[in-house]
């Protein structure tokens, strides 16, 4: 028997021992649809919906897995070779009360009626590496169900009790081991669901979904006004953190409500604003590290313009927000994004900072024109992942109807090439939050028909001073860089074809009228994984069968092999699982961890956990010259191993064809 092959073995043994069987009725402590309860288990595994399952080859129906392997189940290495592997857990390990008869009757299925998925959507595309998501269907009750996944690679056939009424949470360690056998878009899984209820079997009814090849990288920062983690004397608002694969945890406001965040790709900065409205939209400046505590010390308490900054890569400087005010003497305005609640000000010119001092970059003379270039009506500003490029909604085009992009130089400070990318049609919409793809040719951002640029409260559970604007609209676009040519990201916000946009036709489960058209603060992860992009945003949709939330929402974006986006690349969309239920969440930032030095105490599964780029045997460092695998550092003049490969990002890059 070969090493990792027995590696494997020990590793899934691991897995399933923990596991007891499920029970029947009542609620993990997981994703469970409660108000305030975490989506999903803790770390390494779900607490709900456990399984007992048994892993094996496809012909022995169960017993000890004997496929070969090369890697973890979630090591964020490249998937195990295909073979195919069998986990039973309905002839051995059934959940307790399931009789062998009716076992049989499942299996066998009867029809599915009115029975249908609410979540998850089909053909959705997910990254490895998070909590199990929760399946969610109506038109059937359930005593038992039966769920079937099975790819070319990999089967799971599970008998398992409900988690809550028309729910079933995954099995934690079964979802490992399907996204370790991933052949990706090239060989998708079959979702499959049957349900008994006092003899009457209903179903199957069945869906593809894919899972990509790679571990997201990172952490998702986000924002909740109405968290229960935050406990401390400021109560209320808080900035939350998820790493992927574990439930949310507080990262800051115990000391009050703040929010308004912003991170730097590499992971190390953080700009955010304690909602005063009396500090004229001053914030304070962070450093995160591995491991940090949460309420970390400010770097400075006292930071100028700190709301909804654009932090450049490295986490050094960071560009403020203009508030527009029509007053040419005012140097204070409430216009543009919020600088907190409504009608806080802020400087009405945009700016560049140290973000290490809050001090200025350059010198500013009249109407706001700066020796850096950085344009005075600049809003909602963001570097591109390289550094290199800066784009902005810039009030300067249809007062603020427009965006725009900048060249950016790191050495001398200073922006340059000033291009204008696209203009609304309509100037009762408003474009903003744009976020640039890691290879640059395109930039994410939302159309939304409020002046604030905000998602006007809907679904965040507060009220007063004018917080809640019930018809506030917003959809998701990217903009193609080379020729300011918009599209809408149809498939992540609930279409299927550019023509159901346009007829306002829904794939989603509810109506169009409460599923459509609330999807806010668009942000991109900073690297590509599994051969994707990985755009986050909020939306007020239905979960499933939890009603109504504002919660957090990702896509998978296809990369394009020549950088062009003129076309949908987007996928249905998947739940952010570990997040917060019945909270209300929004502006789900993604960065990086902080990168770690070379050397044998830094372990890694890719060269993008590590300062220098390259991974070895699981430890930062580059031992000996040699070309870059795949998430290695690469540039012009370091190449790929495999050819197949693209740098994107400073990173070698799969390309899914």
């Amino acid at each position: 028997m070969h090493l990792a092959r027995y590696t494997w073995i020990l590793l899934l043994a691991g897995l399933v021992a923990p596991i007891a069987c499920g029970s029947k009725g009542g609620a993990s402590d997981g994703d469970n649809g409660g108000a305030g309860s975490s989506s999903g288990g803790g770390a390494g595994g779900g607490s709900g919906g456990s399984s007992g399952a048994t892993f094996g080859t496809a012909d022995d129906a169960g017993g000890a897995f004997t496929g070969s392997s090369s890697g973890g189940a979630d090591s964020g290495g490249p998937p195990i070779p295909p073979t195919t592997v069998f986990v039973d857990n309905c002839t051995t390990g059934a959940a307790s009360g399931l009789s062998a008869t009716s076992v049989k009757a499942l299996l066998a299925g009867g029809s599915a009626g009115s029975m249908r998925y609410l979540y998850p959507y089909a053909k959705t595309i997910f990254p490895r590496g998070l909590i199990a998501p929760t399946l969610m269907w109506d038109g059937a009750s359930a005593d038992y169900v039966y769920v079937h996944l099975k790819s070319n690679s990999f089967e799971y056939k599970g008998c398992l009790a409900p988690t809550g009424t028309g729910q079933i949470l995954l099995p934690q360690n079964v979802w490992v081991a399907a996204s370790a056998h991933t052949g990706g878009p090239k060989d998708p899984y079959a979702l499959s669901l049957t349900t008994i209820s006092a003899g009457k079997v209903t179903g199957p009814i069945t869906e593809p979904l894919v899972i990509a090849g790679a571990t997201l990288k990172g952490s998702i920062y986000y924002n909740s006004y109405t968290t229960k983690l935050n406990t401390g004397g400021g109560g209320g608002g808080a900035v939350l953190r998820i790493i992927p694969g574990q439930n949310v945890t507080l990262f800051l406001g115990a000391n009050g409500c703040t929010g308004c965040h912003a991170v730097s790709a590499n992971g190390t900065r953080m700009v955010a604003d304690p909602l005063n409205p009396l500090n004229m939209g001053a914030g304070a400046s962070y450093t995160l590290t591995n491991g940090g505590p949460a309420n970390p010390t400010p770097l400075v308490n006292s930071v100028p313009n700190a709301s909804f900054v654009g932090i450049y890569p490295d986490g050094s400087l960071y560009i403020g927000n203009a508030h527009p005010n029509p007053d040419p003497n005012a140097t204070l305005g409430t216009a543009g994004p919020r600088s907190g609640q409504p009608l806080s000000t802020a400087p009405v010119h945009a700016a560049l900072y140290e973000t290490d001092t809050g001090n200025m970059v350059g010198t500013c003379g009249d109407g706001g024109v700066c020796s850096t270039n950085i344009p005075p009506g600049a809003m909602m500003p963001m570097f591109s992942p390289d550094g290199k490029h800066l784009t902005f909604t810039d009030n300067a085009i249809a007062n603020g109807g427009g965006l725009a992009t900048m060249t950016f130089d790191i050495g001398s400070k200073t922006a340059s090439n000033y291009k204008k990318l696209f203009q609304v049609s309509d100037s009762s919409t408003y474009p903003g939050w744009p976020f640039f793809l890691p290879d640059n040719g395109g930039i994410v951002f939302a159309i939304g028909n409020q002046a604030d640029y905000s998602g006007g409260g809907i679904g965040l559970g507060i009220a007063g001073m004018g917080m809640i604007v019930a018809g506030a609209t917003s959809d998701l676009y990217l903009a193609d860089v080379a020729s300011g040519t918009s599209t809408l990201l149809a498939n992540a916000v609930g279409f299927a074809t550019p023509a159901d946009a346009s007829s306002n036709t829904t794939y989603l489960p509810y109506a169009a009228s409460e599923e459509l058209h609330h999807n806010f603060y668009p942000t991109v992860s900073p690297v590509v994984a599994g051969g994707y992009f990985w755009v986050f945003f909020d939306s007020y949709r239905h979960y499933g069968n939890q009603g109504q939330q504002r919660q957090l929402w990702g896509t998978a974006v296809d990369v394009s092999s020549n950088g062009t986006y003129t076309t949908d690349p987007s996928h249905p969309a998947f739940y952010v699982t570990g997040q917060e239920l019945g909270t209300g969440n929004h502006r789900a930032f993604t960065a990086l961890d902080p990168c770690k030095p070379d050397g044998p105490m830094s372990t890694c599964t890719t060269g993008v956990d590590c300062c220098n780029g390259f991974c070895t045997d699981g430890v930062c460092g580059q031992p000996k010259p040699r070309c870059s695998n795949a998430d290695e550092a690469c540039s012009p003049t370091h190449m790929c191993c495999d050819q197949t490969l693209q740098c994107i990002g400073g990173f070698c890059t799969q390309i899914i064809k």
